[in-house]
C-alpha cells in the first residue's frame, strides 16, 4: 500500500544522496523550505508539477519516488557523511542482469580483452533486453577487477525481470549483498581536489580510504562492481562496492 511516509523518507535519501541541503532542494524546485520539508515528514504530497520537478533534480523518476514500500529494491543501513559528500551503505537483494559479458578468458592478453570492451556498441547492447526493472538504468558491472587478471570479465547490462532474454543476451546474476554507494556529483570530486570524477575515481576512493577507515573489506560472496547510471549519457551516475564488516 502506498505510503506518505515512504514517499517523504525516499525523498530525502535521495536528497542527501545528491548532497542537497533542505535549502537548496527547494530553491530548484521553486518551493519553500517549510513546504518541502512537509513532503519529507509525509504530512502531505507534492502536486504533478512539483513531483516532476523533483524527479529532475533528485535524479529519480516518478515510479521510484511513489513505489510501494514493498517494491523497493535495496535499504540503506548506514550513512556516511564526508563533507558535503554522503556515502551510504545498502543491503541489495539478489539482482539479474542481462546484456553483454566479455570474459579474459577468452582473449590472448589483457589489451586485447580491454580492446574487445571499447569496442562494445552499449545503445545496441541495450536495444536487444527485454523486461527491464523500473526504473531502467545502464549498468556497468567490473567482475573481480580486485583479483588476478584471468578472472575478470566485464558487462554492459541492465537488471531484469526474468531469464528469458532474446538469443544472444547474456545473463550474469548478483547475489544479495552489502554495498557502499556514491554518487559520482561535485560533492564527491571536491574530496579528491576535481571539479568533476569518474566512476574508477570513485570506486579507487572507495576502496583505499573509506573503507578502511570505516571498518570494512571487499565482500567474498560473489557481489561485484556496479556503475549505476542516471542519464543516457553516462555523464552521473551511482557506484556500488560490495563490501563486508572487518
Amino acid at each position: 500500500m502506498f505510503s506518505q511516509e515512504a514517499f517523504g523518507r525516499r525523498m530525502r535519501e535521495l536528497r542527501m544522496q545528491r548532497g542537497l541541503t533542505q535549502k537548496k532542494a527547494a530553491a530548484q524546485i521553486g518551493v519553500s523550505v517549510q513546504a518541502l520539508s512537509k513532503w519529507e515528514h509525509g504530512s502531505c504530497l507534492p502536486d504533478v508539477y512539483h513531483l516532476m520537478l523533483l524527479t529532475k533534480v533528485l535524479h529519480a523518476s516518478a515510479d521510484a519516488l511513489l513505489a510501494d514500500e514493498d517494491t523497493q529494491r535495496e535499504r540503506v543501513v548506514e550513512t556516511i557523511q564526508l563533507g558535503e559528500a554522503v556515502f551510504e551503505v545498502v543491503e541489495k537483494p539478489e539482482m539479474l542482469l542481462a546484456g553483454r559479458m566479455i570474459y579474459a578468458r577468452d582473449y590472448e592478453d589483457m589489451p586485447a580483452f580491454d580492446a574487445a570492451i571499447e569496442a562494445v556498441h552499449e545503445a545496441e547492447v541495450y536495444a536487444r533486453v527485454t523486461d527491464g526493472v523500473l526504473p531502467i538504468h545502464d549498468i556497468r558491472l567490473s567482475v573481480n577487477f580486485w583479483r588476478e587478471e584471468s578472472l575478470r570479465a566485464y558487462g554492459f547490462m541492465r537488471e531484469v525481470t526474468t531469464d528469458c532474454q532474446p538469443e544472444g543476451v547474456d545473463l550474469y546474476r548478483v547475489p544479495a549483498s552489502m554495498y557502499i554507494r556514491g554518487y559520482t556529483d561535485g560533492a564527491t570530486a571536491k574530496l579528491m581536489l576535481k571539479e568533476r570524477c569518474e566512476t574508477w575515481e570513485l570506486f579507487a576512493y572507495i576502496r583505499n580510504y573509506l573503507m578502511p577507515a570505516h571498518g570494512f573489506r571487499m565482500a567474498e560472496n560473489g557481489a561485484q562492481e556496479l556503475e549505476v547510471f542516471d542519464t543516457s549519457e553516462h555523464i552521473t551516475g551511482y557506484v556500488y562496492m560490495p563490501v563486508m564488516h572487518g
